[in-house]
């Protein structure tokens, strides 16, 4: 099957960060929207609140860019309330309001789709900052209902850089944990009792280094954050454990999404030394277990070094949720001509949008 992706007009500007049938979730800045399908009419949530001087800064493109004044994750809890990141804040939005958690040591980011909703019904997010030092870093958990969120495990100093993310595995409610950035920081780990204890899947070195995991019922695929090596994507089986290689990609991938059994792997723009173009590239994992490239674009400012983080590096991300209708959409932020848009990622048996 082919796909293709084509810029949605009518959500310029909106980010889809929730996706099941009769339900969408939509941010704009520090704003959450509802609809019952991402272009139809949106009802308010509510809004995250922010300093004056970011909410300022958030008025030209560059400056939301710079400040991150946007929504990182927005999910749909049991009680009704929105769990939110948003910059370095944690918060609920309940009942039209929001209000930062309690609980939490230092401020911190979560990255798109990196936080996990449990089998206990309970969010699960780790620390991403810069941790030069490499302190301590907490996955924390948050109950719907309370106010505040607690640290349900602590990796050491020395341990790891920070947090890329968590994941829940649908086959078997094992949360998946991955870390950065150095050879024995970089692990894919996971518990299956909520983190009171943690086992290793693989570590040793950049091919272990990854920000997301997608699930299958045979096998756990993911694609590699190397810096300083080539990248790929890659299959561990889960009766065996045998990690395969599927192929190599252009540069270190973030994000990824699955829709129905179809696997999409977003290569960064971002400038390591890993990546030999400026250039953000959307590759597939086709049935027979190969993967081919759908979709590219270049970064929107060639800057380098600690320009590409000032300004963030190109990504292409996705929704959170379940999806609907067999197809999904990717946000573009830092890329060429779609900076800050919104595309529709679809069959191309289907008629464009």
């Amino acid at each position: 099957m082919k796909w293709s992706v084509d810029v949605v007009p009518d959500l310029k500007g909106y980010t889809v960060e929730w996706l099941e049938p009769g339900r969408v979730l939509l941010s704009r800045k520090n704003k959450i929207y509802q609809a019952a399908t991402p272009t139809s009419e949106r009802q308010l949530l509510g809004e995250v609140t922010t300093g004056s001087l970011k909410r300022l800064a958030s008025n030209a493109r560059l400056g939301q860019r710079i400040a991150r004044f946007m929504v990182y994750n927005a999910l749909p809890l049991s009680d009704g309330s929105i769990f939110v990141t948003f910059d370095k804040q944690l918060g609920i939005i309940r009942d039209g309001q929001y209000q930062a958690l309690q609980g939490v040591a230092r401020p911190f980011r979560v990255l798109r789709n990196a936080c996990a909703i449990g089998s206990d019904g309970a969010v699960y997010v780790g620390e991403y900052l810069d941790n030069a030092e490499r302190g301590e870093m907490n996955v924390y958990r948050y109950a719907p209902g309370s106010d505040r969120a607690d640290v349900a495990y602590t990796f050491g100093a020395g341990e790891v850089r920070h947090i890329h993310g968590v994941y829940r595995d649908p086959y078997t409610d094992a949360l998946w944990c991955v870390t950065g950035d150095g050879a024995t920081e970089s692990r894919i780990t996971r518990t299956h009792d909520s983190f009171k204890t943690l086992e290793t899947v693989g570590t040793g070195d950049e091919s272990w280094r990854t920000v997301s995991l997608l699930f299958t019922k045979d096998a756990v695929f993911y694609a590699s954050d190397a810096e300083f090596h080539d990248n790929h994507i890659y299959r561990l089986d889960r009766r065996t454990g045998e990690r395969t290689v599927l192929g190599e990609i252009d540069g270190p991938v973030y994000y990824s999404h699955a829709v129905g059994d179809d696997l999409f792997f977003a290569v960064t723009a971002e400038l390591c030394p890993s990546q030999k173009q400026p250039v953000a590239t959307l590759w597939h994992v086709t049935s027979e277990g190969g993967i081919e490239q759908v979709y590219s674009v270049p970064k929107d400012l060639v800057h380098k070094n600690s320009l590409t983080t000032l300004f963030m590096p190109g990504t292409m991300h996705f929704p959170s949720g379940p999806g609907a209708n067999n197809e999904t959409y990717i946000h573009g932020v830092s890329l060429r001509g779609i900076d800050n848009r919104t595309l529709r990622l679809h069959p191309d048996r289907e008629i464009s949008v």
